[in-house]
């Protein structure tokens, strides 16, 4: 089972960061995700609130991008040039509604960041499933927006796909979905995931990736990878990722082979 940093790694953090996904990638993590929002400049950048803690409830889309940076908000380009291709790196495009960046159909995040994967050199077949399960890398594209996935998959690059769940959403309802439009992998709630006892052999038998977000401890993470899921999110990638390569003290559960 793929262990990936969430946010780059939550713990110990910060959260989103150059230095984040650094150490998470260091310490033997398969991956990270990080959130992708646009700047007023109309920059990417990489936070997961659509507001700013201080000056409290500033929009992130209306905040020039060089005082987010003076913030300690990295550039996409900046946590690109620290990945350094080091194995997955998930973007999650912030595209819901009710957050003032919101712009479903436009897509305005989408489309940037399908531009700047071009300008990237991000260009050609896009990754299968195999390529993913033989250990290829490479770079994903999530979002619950799934006209944002869209429009990265009709990108023509070469980048996954992966359609991400909110947690009242069935395991089945998402494989459904992510296999009619094409996409890669199948991110889902860890709850939703524990719910359903087959939720790996439905997304094998659907030609999928199933992968769940966001594993915040060891028994849940142990629990996911005995539900046959691909690959974990996890705040504490490098705690996971030592768990799961020593034997579990209650015995419970199976010992890692996947």
């Amino acid at each position: 089972m793929e262990v990936l940093g969430h946010r780059g790694s939550r713990v110990p953090g910060p959260e989103n960061t150059v230095e984040a996904v650094d150490a998470a990638l260091r310490a033997g993590a398969d991956g990270v995700e990080i959130d992708v929002r646009r700047s007023a400049d109309g920059d990417l950048v990489c936070v997961h609130d659509a507001r700013l803690s201080r000056p409290a409830g500033r929009a992130v889309v209306r905040q020039p991008t060089e005082a987010l940076r003076a913030r300690g908000i990295p550039l996409l380009d900046e946590i690109l040039d620290v990945w350094a291709g080091r194995g997955r790196l998930i973007c999650e495009i912030k595209n819901q509604p009710g957050q003032p960046d919101f712009d479903a159909p436009r897509e305005r995040t989408a489309r940037a960041l399908a531009e700047r994967l071009r300008a990237r050199g991000w260009t050609g077949p896009r990754p299968t499933v195999a390529d993913l399960d033989a250990g290829a890398g490479g770079i994903t594209v999530s979002s619950f927006d799934w006209f944002a996935i869209e429009a990265v998959r009709d990108a023509e690059l070469a980048v996954a796909t992966a359609f991400l769940t909110m947690p009242r959403m069935s395991v089945s309802g998402g494989l459904a979905y992510a296999r009619s439009a094409g996409h890669t992998e199948l991110h889902a709630h860890t709850s939703a995931v524990l719910g359903s006892p087959d939720a790996g052999a439905r997304a094998r038998q659907a030609g999928l990736r199933l992968v769940t977000w966001t594993v915040t401890g060891v028994g849940a993470a142990r629990q996911v990878r005995d539900a046959g899921v691909a690959g974990a999110i996890c705040d504490d990638p490098v705690e996971i990722r030592q768990a799961l390569n020593t034997p579990d003290p209650s015995g419970a559960g199976a010992t890692e082979g996947s």
